[in-house]
């Protein structure tokens, strides 16, 4: 597919797309058409999330292996946040922005989970009667879950579930924050679904920097040292102007610690509340990714989504149990939290993360706080994983191992590093290009790239592991110099030590990856036109079992404004779905939508999925070919 900056699908011959659900679409029967003017908490509630990211489909049946010919399934979607300048057209301002308007923003993000029905090529979304027991559900920062795992009793959490249940009160046992920033996750092999909690920090506001209940959190040494890492607001009036105010630190500041876990979804089961897995570690996650080890333990694979933070993984004690699936459960409270250490010879190493190591390197670092126990270290996993000296990543996001279709992986891992524009020395895994190598400086990373592990003797529980560049993104043709949208000069040439990583068409910031079986990666970008401003965020393809050179193509460019998120393939490889986020967030020239909607008074630039004169939505859009094939074939 050619560059484009179209505001539409644009794909190959042969392929067509549709939406297949929408922000604001009823999930139940007898609703109204949605109206984002009309729109409120109880009605979102009730409503496709907005800004979907990860989309992971199970049979609607379960059986395993898995079944590929089912024609009804279950969809579960992530909805990462809500963007104000994308909601209600009838603002004018954001100082109209009343608490009701942010209450149902809140409502807008979380989970997704809905039926579908997918015959002949032609897919529909399948609504049902409200109900307890209803597959359609939201779960949404005021829904209850549970906590499980070493942490599950920290002094943090305890503290932040008072105020939460004061807020919102439910049965006991749960606590009512829900989930929220949920960028990437998994599923898992019983068929349950992880996703992963991200930039929770931009959920929060500070009212009151004086605050009693801040200012003793404040002596708390872990504490402040989390705050900093993760950036909560702090020291003036911040955050979301009208946040509920459980989300507000000066009432509550451990609110932050209910958030960056990954939360364990049952889509079968709409009686078995949510639990966040506090043994995988606390991090802004991007994925959750499963393969199962040669001895029938689970690998669960993480990234930490901010420059210089980790890739983690995660083994369970536990074998995985094919024939009761609801005996794996719990599988995920109980293993081993690595974070990945690489070093500059090509091998690396998984350094577990445990009390005794944490606390002989805080001897030899006092400014850090003693790790009490477990649950103190996995609630504080990116210090642990920074005293330990696990390796600063460039933005380390979706990490994926192909597996195969009983989740054996082969010991291959691949891990998508969208960029890192800071100029930094280069940390090994994390490569730097050009003449800049000989610089004391490094120059920054723009475009990132894709990194492989092959874990030693290809088992997942593996504590050794070797590494190189799978993709150093970029153009293959680039010229020395490069000009980036704004004037900045950066290096975006594709080759190590001389040696082209990859031929084909030109990408950067990658995101979000998927394998099919015929050892394909598809690869969704996020930022790309921040770099190459003459085509839309796209979905590219090459082949994980090529040498480099590989070929890449593109194979799908979104609209204007959206990042291409969440690829995934239908069971039976004849559909490709993706999630097209925030539509119209940018125009073609990379201005921002608060700028043009709240400064300049324009309406969003993009009318995707709708057309005409419609309000922009983030959707899930399914792809097939004309001929009914399977998709890349």
């Amino acid at each position: 597919v050619a560059a484009t900056n179209a505001d539409t699908i644009s794909l190959p011959p042969g392929y067509r797309w549709r939406k297949l659900i929408a922000w604001g679409d009823a999930l139940f029967d007898g609703m109204a058409p949605f109206d984002p003017d009309a729109l409120t908490r109880a009605e979102q509630e009730k409503r496709f999330g907005d800004a979907n990211d990860m989309l992971a489909l199970f049979p609607a049946r379960y059986s395993f292996p898995w079944p590929v010919d089912q024609t009804s399934l279950i969809l579960c979607t992530n909805n990462e946040y809500a963007d104000p300048a994308l909601m209600f057209p009838c603002v004018r301002a954001p100082a109209d922005f009343n608490a009701a308007h942010w209450e149902t923003a809140y409502a807008a993000v979380g989970i997704s989970v809905v039926e579908v029905e997918q015959r002949g090529g032609d897919w529909r979304i399948q609504t049902n009667a409200p109900s307890d027991q209803a597959i359609n559900r939201r779960i949404t920062p005021f829904s209850p879950v549970v906590f499980s795992g070493p942490a599950a009793q920290h002094r943090w959490i305890s503290a932040a579930a008072v105020k939460f249940n004061e807020a919102e009160p439910g049965a006991p046992r749960t606590v009512r924050c829900g989930t929220l920033a949920n960028c990437s996750g998994g599923r898992t092999p019983w068929g349950t679904y992880l996703s992963a909690e991200e930039n929770f920090d931009g959920f929060f506001a500070l009212t009151d920097a004086a605050a009693e209940p801040l200012d003793a959190a404040r002596a708390d040494a872990a504490w402040l040292y989390d705050a900093g890492r993760f950036g909560y607001p702090l020291f003036s009036r911040t955050g979301v102007a009208r946040a509920p105010r459980q989300f507000d630190v000066s009432h509550n500041p451990h609110g932050p610690s209910l958030y960056g876990w990954v939360l364990e979804v049952d889509p079968y089961d709409p009686s078995w509340t949510p639990r966040k897995r506090t043994a995988l570690g606390r991090k802004k996650g991007e994925c959750a990714t499963t393969a199962i080890a040669k001895d029938g333990r689970v690998a669960i694979y993480m990234g930490d989504d901010q420059i210089d933070h980790f890739v983690f993984k995660f083994v369970t004690n536990g074998r995985f149990d094919p024939a009761d699936r609801l005996a794996n459960r719990d599988l995920l409270d109980h293993g081993k939290l690595y974070a990945a250490r690489l070093d500059e010879d090509g091998g690396g190493e998984w350094l577990e993360l445990t009390p005794e190591a944490c606390n002989a390197a805080v001897a030899e670092a006092p400014f850090h706080a003693p790790f009490a126990d477990l649950g103190d270290v996995v609630m504080r996993a990116r210090e642990a994983a920074t005293l330990l000296g696990a390796t600063q990543m460039d933005r380390p996001e979706d990490v994926e191992a192909p597996v195969d279709s009983e989740w054996r992986g082969q010991g291959a891992v691949l891990v998508v590093c969208t960029n890192n524009r800071n100029e930094s020395f280069p940390h090994p895994g994390n490569p730097r290009r050009g003449a800049a190598q000989a610089e004391p400086m490094q120059q920054a990373n723009v475009a990132g790239h894709i990194l492989r592990i092959d874990e030693a003797e290809g088992d997942h529980a593996a504590t050794r592991f070797r590494w190189d560049v799978f993709a150093l993104c970029g153009d293959p043709a680039a010229a020395p110099s490069f000009t980036l949208p704004g004037g900045i000069a950066a290096d975006v040439s594709v080759s190590i030590a001389r040696a082209p990583t990859f031929t084909g068409d030109r990408f950067t910031c990658p995101d979000n990856i998927c394998f099919d079986s015929s050892g394909n990666v598809w690869i969704a970008t996020d930022g790309s036109p921040a770099v190459f401003p003459d085509c839309n965020d796209s979905v590219l393809a090459t082949s994980v079992t090529a040498s480099a050179p590989r070929e890449i193509k593109r194979f799908l460019v979104g609209p204007v404004g959206a990042e291409i998120c969440g690829p995934t393939l239908s069971l039976d490889e004849r559909a490709f779905l993706c999630a097209i986020q925030h539509p119209g967030e940018a125009d073609i020239a990379g201005t921002n939508i608060s700028e043009l909607r709240w400064r300049r008074g324009q309406r969003p630039p993009s009318n995707f999925p709708d057309g005409g004169a419609a309000w922009p939505r983030s959707a899930v859009v399914v792809v097939t070919r004309d001929d009914g094939g399977k998709i890349g074939s």
